[in-house]
């Protein structure tokens, strides 16, 4: 895989890997996780959006990501869902040096499959490179901090039960990464509700019941003021 021309050019990429990398590749790296529900109210049978971003600057030796969900049993097992990812990193031959590039949206997507319970996911060094051409070089954005061409960097379909108890629910995410002989964990919850029969009706029944007692109001009034019979 290799950035494309209209992404990134020859001397782009020198000047990347010679001039902004370095400025990265030795700060010890610190890593917050910011989760984004696209839809809190749910009912059983829909899936759950999650959107997923990386904030922080430095590049860990190792990383897993773990997704894990409050209760299984809301879950469909035969069809959990799915995670897709929209950063790689790539990798290209320069003056006779291996040169990277994080290059990232539509024509670098790939999916993941879920697993009823939970996954864990090792994100690949795209996620945490700097942002190329960022014009603050001593704290730059890095690439899991931005959207790609609608993509966020990471996102979760979760498809829920048809049947699923209705309530409230969490998903946690956990990154937990290592530089040299240090081990530090970032982790953020995203909280959504399986609504029930009141849930989704409530606002019609409310309204409903508003109209009818106005009739009954006005009724009386009129029954008042010109009594059957008289």
């Amino acid at each position: 895989m290799k950035p494309s021309d209209s992404e990134l050019t020859k001397d782009d990429i020198i000047e990347y890997n010679l001039q902004l990398l370095p400025k990265v590749k030795n700060i010890e790296p610190t890593y917050s996780i910011v989760t984004r529900a696209r839809n809190y109210n749910i009912k059983g049978g829909d899936s759950i959006e999650i959107d997923i971003y990386l904030t922080g600057l430095g590049i860990p030796a190792a990383n897993k990501l773990v997704i894990v969900w409050s209760s299984p049993n809301i879950i469909d097992a035969s069809s959990p869902g799915v995670a897709t990812y929209s950063i790689q990193e790539a990798t290209k031959k320069l003056n006779g040096k291996d040169m990277i590039a994080p290059v990232a949206g539509k024509g670098y997507i790939d999916h993941f499959k879920l697993g009823p319970n939970g996954v864990t996911i090792h994100l690949n060094k795209g996620y945490f490179l700097p942002v190329p051409k960022y014009e603050e070089i001593y704290m730059p954005q890095i690439i899991g901090e931005r959207i790609h061409e609608g993509y966020p960097p990471i996102s979760i379909s979760l498809k829920t039960l048809r049947k699923a108890k209705s309530g409230n629910y969490k998903i946690d995410t956990v990154l937990t990464y290592r530089y040299q002989n240090i081990v530090k964990q970032a982790s953020d919850k995203v909280e959504f509700r399986i609504t029930n029969w009141w849930d989704r009706h409530q606002w019609w029944v409310i309204i409903s019941g508003s109209i009818i007692a106005f009739i009954l109001l006005v009724l009386t009034v009129i029954n008042i003021w010109f009594p059957i019979g008289s």
